[in-house]
């Protein structure tokens, strides 16, 4: 009886996993096709990452609600608890990366100003480490290995150390005019919105560490600059 039971839970458990990997792939599809549409001026293929975020929205409300029907209706235990607690956890960090591939999307031009190319091409490399980022964090997850999950958040010093080098270069331009401002503005907000890619899946390594161990650290905490006397 309980092994049928197990079985049976084994196997809602699978459909959950296989939910969430699909949400994970169309997060990194996204962030991907976001990426190459603001460095090629693709504005077509940017209009489909903006249409598509809405499938991403719908897989958070199908992993959310199968999750809590697994709460109800299985009373799971133990591991099995864990792994839909931190699967109804994850999806959430999911859907915001899915926000800002589309806002990424959204800024791409049919032409750029030769003097924003150099900022172009770097906030590109940030969204290709972004889903860099992605895929391994979903490979973590699969597995279930905290220590997997542990490096893949070490690459978000990465990305703030690309953030703060773009952010020095865009405050030392000298905007001819409110056209100007505006630009430089809107690559600033890029900037952080691809390094929130990576805030995001250090949260979800957190969770990869929850689902194994029970516990959530602090992964990839700023290290504190002592005070120069």
């Amino acid at each position: 009886m309980d092994v049928k039971k197990t079985t049976k839970l084994d196997e809602k458990m699978n459909f959950f996993q296989e939910l969430l990997v699909q949400m994970v792939n169309r997060v990194e599809d996204a962030i991907l096709q976001a990426q190459h549409a603001f460095r090629n001026h693709d504005i077509e293929l940017a209009r489909k990452v903006v249409a598509n975020d809405w499938f991403i929205d719908q897989l958070q409300d199908t992993v959310e609600n199968d999750g809590v029907r697994l709460l109800i209706s299985e009373a799971p235990y133990g591991h099995y608890m864990r792994h839909i607690i931190a699967g109804i956890k994850i999806v959430s960090s999911l859907e915001r990366m899915g926000d800002h591939a589309a806002h990424l999307a959204k800024m791409a031009t049919a032409k750029e100003d030769m003097m924003y190319v150099d900022f172009i091409e770097r906030i590109s490399e940030m969204a290709l480490l972004g889903a860099t980022m992605t895929r391994k964090v979903v490979e973590a997850f699969i597995d279930v290995k905290s220590q997997k999950a542990i490096e893949v958040a070490s690459m978000d010093d990465q990305m703030d150390s690309m953030r703060d080098s773009i952010n020095a270069d865009l405050f030392k331009m000298e905007p001819a005019g409110s056209k100007d401002m505006e630009r430089l503005f809107n690559l600033f907000y890029l900037t952080k919105e691809m390094e929130r890619l990576g805030d995001h899946v250090t949260t979800i390594c957190r969770w990869i560490v929850y689902m194994e161990k029970g516990e959530r650290p602090k992964l990839n905490i700023p290290k504190i600059q002592p005070e120069i006397p």
